[in-house]
């Protein structure tokens, strides 16, 4: 290891059993490398977490909570084999050992148009019965987007590619800000759900409406709520994603059921696997790639780090009902309560924003300062990015 680096040499073993190979990818939180286990004589995925990301005194207290994660065992699971705290630099680096899949991410195999919806269905099946096996353990992912989906092999020649669901475990101990700062959660705009950006209790539900956000820009080839962290988490509170009219019927009702902002309202896990096995078994047969109704499908944003912001975090347990998913279901009710607290995060939004606009671009030299203005408070996420704002046009 090189002296005084905070990146691992290539050849130097970590924890005192992963050598590492060759760097796989970095990320927000973290660099992955390929390494090799010299205890156990085995390939394995090492992410390596940046410092200011997992706090590694706080990490190495949580064996429990790590030894719970490594017990899970599901096909459509990145297995978590082992977790510590490295020495780099003189300082400690909390990392995980996990499963090496050999297959890129879903986001590549969007980019590259290489999935029909048979296929895409098939996968998606893989991640729904992983998401039921989680839920059914009190787990929820928080974090779901293509970059954390990967297209392994087939698992007998002749079937479609398998998916994988990693991340769950970083998901989970980050979220309960057992890593992190108290009152954090977890997600990227993208893919987050209308309670996560309202920084409401996150449970199961949370984890379907962003599989339907990845589902639907799979099959349409376009983000459902694209632009900047602010504009794309309120969209989602106050409106539904447009669903193309070129979507298949028996797509179009799963994902509309997925992506209902009412968390009560969406199908569970189990429910959705269902519905696509038998939208594998019976794919639409003029849907011949996933993004026929797509000529330039967005770039894919979900690469960037996975963002902390400010919320209620606590965790439903959650129990599975089977069953295909027929169609949307509606509550008035609750679809009344979530517009009206959106649009009054709205209103507050736009106050701020016209606050912002109307100050004064360039103050003369002999103007006394003016005093500073007070800005209207925002609560949850939204508040966060509109004082990181304010600090970033205040002289």
């Amino acid at each position: 290891m090189q002296q005084g680096s905070t990146v691992p040499q290539l050849g130097s073993v970590l924890g005192g059993r992963y050598r590492v190979d060759a760097l796989i990818g970095v990320g927000g939180m973290a660099s992955v490398y390929r390494a090799f286990d010299t205890e156990l004589g085995r390939e394995v995925a090492l992410k390596l977490f940046r410092p200011d990301a997992a706090d590694a005194g706080e990490f190495a207290r949580q064996r429990g909570e790590i030894e719970l994660l490594a017990r899970l065992n599901h096909p459509a699971l990145v297995t978590l084999f082992d977790a510590g705290v490295a020495q780099l630099a003189g300082a400690g680096r909390a990392y995980f050992a996990m499963e090496l899949v050999d297959g890129p991410e879903l986001r590549a195999a969007f980019e590259e148009r290489t999935l029909t919806p048979g296929q895409l269905a098939h996968l998606a099946c893989d991640i729904a019965e992983a998401l039921h096996y989680i839920h059914d353990r009190g787990i929820v992912h928080r974090d779901i987007k293509p970059a954390n989906v990967l297209v392994a092999p087939p698992r007998l020649p002749g079937l479609p590619p398998s998916g994988k669901l990693t991340d769950f475990g970083i998901a989970r101990l980050i979220d309960s800000a057992r890593l992190t700062s108290t009152g954090t959660l977890v997600g990227t705009a993208s893919y987050l759900s209308p309670e996560q950006a309202l920084g409401e209790t996150v449970a199961a539900p949370s984890d379907i409406y962003a599989l339907g956000l990845v589902l639907l820009e799979g099959i349409s080839g376009e983000r459902a709520f694209p632009g900047g962290a602010i504009e794309s988490a309120l969209a989602r509170t106050t409106r539904d994603p447009e669903i193309p009219a070129a979507v298949p019927a028996e797509w179009a009702r799963l994902l509309g059921a997925m992506t209902g902002r009412a968390p009560g309202e969406r199908p569970t896990a189990a429910e959705v696997a269902t519905t696509l096995r038998s939208l594998e078994s019976h794919p639409d047969p003029s849907a011949t790639t996933v993004f026929a109704s797509a000529a330039n499908p967005a770039p894919a944003s979900d690469a960037a780090p996975t963002e902390l912001l400010s919320g209620s975090t606590s965790v439903m347990p959650t129990t599975e009902a089977t069953g295909a998913v027929d169609a949307p279901r509606h509550s008035s009710r609750r679809r009344l309560l979530v517009a009206s607290g959106a649009l009054i995060l709205l209103s507050a939004l736009v106050v701020a924003v016209v606050v912002l606009v109307m100050r004064p671009a360039i103050t003369e030299p002999s103007t006394p300062s003016a005093p500073a203005l007070e800005y209207p408070a925002v609560p949850g996420p939204l508040g966060e990015h509109l004082g990181e704002l304010q600090d970033a046009v205040t002289p």
